[in-house]
């Protein structure tokens, strides 16, 4: 069994802080996700680990960028 993903990156700018966001396609293989496109975002101090899925790398980053944006501010 194999997995074919290919890697978006997207940088986001909150505050003065820059963070780098992988985005993961599917290409091809057999992976269970609830969408083309994901994001895993890691846990901190104070919010969980988290997956975002979605249709687009846009549409993932943007969840992503949302979570960093209540997560920063």
């Amino acid at each position: 069994m194999f997995i074919l993903l290919r890697h978006h990156r997207y940088e986001v700018q909150i505050g003065n802080q820059s963070h780098i966001l992988r985005i993961e396609e599917l290409i091809s293989g057999s992976a269970l996700w609830g969408g083309k496109f994901r994001i895993q975002m890691a846990a901190n101090g104070t919010v969980e680990a988290k997956t975002f899925y979605g249709a687009s790398a846009d549409a993932v980053a943007q969840q992503a960028a949302e979570l960093l944006n209540q997560t920063y501010s």
